[in-house]
This record gives C-alpha cells, sequence and structure tokens, in this order.
C-alpha cells in the first residue's frame, strides 16, 4: 500500500475528525508526526504537523469528501461582519517554475512553492484567514 500525505494539521482534534470523515467512508488512512505534535506543540514546525495520508487509490476520493464536508459546515456558519451565510472557501497556491521564483519563496517560506487558504463572505465580501467561530 503506497500512502500519500492529503492535509496538514497542527489540531489533534481536526486531524483525528478528518480522519474519523473518511474512515467511516470507507477510506484507508493514517496519521504520521500525531504524537510528537501532541507531546509537544512546540516541534509542530520542525516536523510540519500532524499529517493525514491516504492510500494513493482513494486520494480523489477523499478530497471530494473534504471539500463537500468543508462546504457542509460553511453553510451553517454566518459572516460575524453582515451575519449572512454565504462564506466560500478562498485557495492560493503559488508553484514558480523559474528559478527566481522557487528561490524567493524558499528564502521567505522555507519551501518552493506555498498554499494558503482562507475565507470569503460573498454578500459583503470581507475575507477571513481563519473560519470565524460557528456560534
Amino acid at each position: 500500500m503506497n500512502f500519500k500525505q492529503i492535509a496538514s494539521y497542527d489540531n489533534y482534534m481536526l486531524a483525528n475528525m478528518t480522519m474519523g470523515l473518511l474512515t467511516e467512508n470507507g477510506i484507508k488512512c493514517q496519521m504520521k508526526d500525531e504524537h510528537i505534535v501532541t507531546i509537544d506543540p512546540l516541534l509542530n514546525p520542525a516536523v510540519g504537523g500532524i499529517k493525514l495520508l491516504v492510500e494513493e487509490n482513494d486520494f480523489d476520493r477523499a478530497v471530494a469528501l473534504m471539500k463537500e464536508a468543508e462546504s457542509d459546515y460553511l453553510k451553517d456558519i454566518a459572516c460575524p461582519r453582515c451575519k449572512s451565510h454565504s462564506l466560500v472557501v478562498e485557495e492560493k497556491s503559488n508553484h514558480p517554475t523559474d528559478f527566481w521564483g522557487k528561490l524567493k519563496n524558499q528564502v521567505l517560506y522555507g519551501q518552493p512553492s506555498t498554499y494558503s487558504k482562507g475565507y470569503r463572505c460573498t454578500a459583503c465580501k470581507k475575507y477571513f484567514a481563519e473560519l470565524p467561530p460557528s456560534f
């Protein structure tokens, strides 16, 4: 069995909830570095967080399940600014192909490519780096 990393977490609970969702839907998965991060959270940046790995055959199905679960969850959260239920996910990735772009990312962020994820309210256009609380 070959496993592929699908996500990285700094929160043990969220990692386990996601693993439970995938396992419940018949996807073989496992976590890596969970004990290191839970015992000493200061080591999280050094090891790259708790890694959720899924079997390569199930990777596409797992991604679809995770996106569906997130969109269903977002429907229940109101925007803190305008109180509408219209939050959407905004993902940005930067994979430069030229030497200078890769070097810039390596120097500034410690990796050749970058990825960021945030949330935007489609009603008031406010951007949130973190998901607002649901209560």
